[in-house]
């Protein structure tokens, strides 16, 4: 049993392999940066901060992050499971009642290649790496108290994989005064649009498996498609309007994934892995009892979608810490957004000003467990890095600990 769990947990923990994204100093604050943004980093999170007012440069592959967690197990379980030289139920029934529905793994990441910011324009390219991957409830339950029912149906709803890199080129341009009123409080607006270089994309587009347990023996089989392409292009864009309505209080909102879209062109398949035994019994079970099947073939033409996202924030500036609040809310599911919205706090300390202290507190849901964010920085003229690391599901990163992150940050400004 033991090494039925551990071979589990491996075998999700390889789906982390495919791939990251993330952002740099913005995890520091457990994504609560909207506001913060500036410069060239402002082009992912909000062009209308792109101001004359500052400008810098980004180096390749110095403003990084990567991430690693699930919604459900931790070390803590893995060592008590370990430990032990056979599961009691009571073990079993804590095992299942961290899972909900599904286990989930995700991973992300995002490395800068250039930025730079001249007036009101910044030209930005990074990489970015996503990879998702979700297995069913029922199979852990399956694997701890064997079968309770005759037949067990399993579907992509809960047992899928996805993966996603691409390279952005984007463009920005902010700082553009809207004209109103002017008993209303100045509202500044940007733009940004990014043309996308697609590496590779595979993801589920057919899962099905069965499992049953009959006077005839054991049956298991399992279809799985996957489609995968590479070398792709597409585009997407993004809005952002920010306000200071009192002093050192900024409201912002901004609309991500405008016309989002990687058409895949240069490298199209469908992989399809079938696994199947049948009439099975107890006795057999050592034996070469499984039939494995793998073809590909040649597939159709087809895009990566980005679903819209809409992200609101507020920020408010003090001498001594700069607080914020940031929710974001998607307006479709993908390996980058979720329909459930999150909402995430971050603070900058500033005991001394030229060594500022990041924190971040972000709330989990169903897709996403809580995190909390921590790093620091310093300014030394022109020159402005850091470091930082993110716990998930725990305050710091320990046997309890569902997934860390890790992120730095370096530019110059000009």
């Amino acid at each position: 049993m033991r090494k039925l769990f551990l071979f589990l947990i491996l075998s999700l923990s390889a789906f982390a392999l495919f791939g990251t994204n993330y952002a740099g100093k913005g995890m520091m604050y457990s994504d609560s940066y909207m506001l913060r943004a500036k410069g060239s980093e402002a082009n992912y999170w909000n062009p209308a901060l792109i101001s004359e007012n500052y400008g810098d440069l980004w180096l390749p592959a110095l403003n990084s992050g990567f991430y690693a967690a699930n919604n459900s197990l931790d070390l803590d379980i893995y060592n008590h499971i370990m430990k032990k030289k056979y599961l009691d139920d009571s073990d079993k029934q804590k095992l299942l009642n961290m899972i909900d529905e599904n286990l989930n793994i995700t991973v992300g990441g995002q490395s800068s290649i250039l930025g730079l910011t001249f007036g009101n324009v910044a030209l930005t390219s990074s990489i970015h790496y996503y990879a998702k991957a979700a297995v069913s409830e029922k199979y852990l339950e399956l694997l701890l108290y064997g079968n309770a029912e005759e037949h067990y149906e399993f579907g992509k709803k809960h047992n899928n994989l996805a993966a996603l890199s691409y390279v952005d080129f984007t463009l920005g341009y902010g700082d553009i005064t809207l004209p109103l009123p002017e008993s209303v409080p100045t509202i500044k607006a940007g733009i940004g649009a990014s043309l996308l270089v697609g590496i590779q994309d595979i993801h589920t587009s057919h899962y099905h498996g069965s499992f049953s347990s009959t006077i005839d023996g054991l049956s298991l089989h399992q279809d799985i498609t996957l489609k995968t392409g590479g070398g792709g292009a597409g585009f997407k864009a993004m809005l952002g309007l920010v306000s200071e309505p009192l002093p050192n209080l900024f409201a912002g909102i901004t609309l991500d994934n405008i016309f989002g879209f990687i058409n895949w062109g240069l490298v199209r398949e469908n992989l399809n892995y079938r696994l199947s035994a049948d009439s099975v019994y107890v006795a057999n079970l050592d034996d070469d009892i499984f039939e494995w099947e793998k073809t590909r073939e040649k597939a159709d033409a087809f895009s990566t979608s980005f679903p819209l996202e809409l992200r609101l924030a507020t920020l408010y500036r003090t001498r001594q810490a700069v607080l914020s609040t940031d929710f974001v809310q998607g307006f479709g599911s993908s390996i980058m957004t979720s329909k459930i919205g999150r909402i995430s706090f971050g603070a900058e300390l500033l005991p001394i000003p030229m060594m500022p202290i990041h924190l971040g507190v972000g709330l989990g849901n169903s897709e996403y467990p809580w995190r909390v964010s921590y790093g620091i920085g310093l300014k030394i003229r022109p020159v402005e890095f850091g470091i930082g690391m993110q716990s998930f599901e725990s305050i710091l990163p320990g046997v309890k600990t569902k997934g860390v992150a890790f992120a730095s940050y370096f530019r110059f400004s000009l």
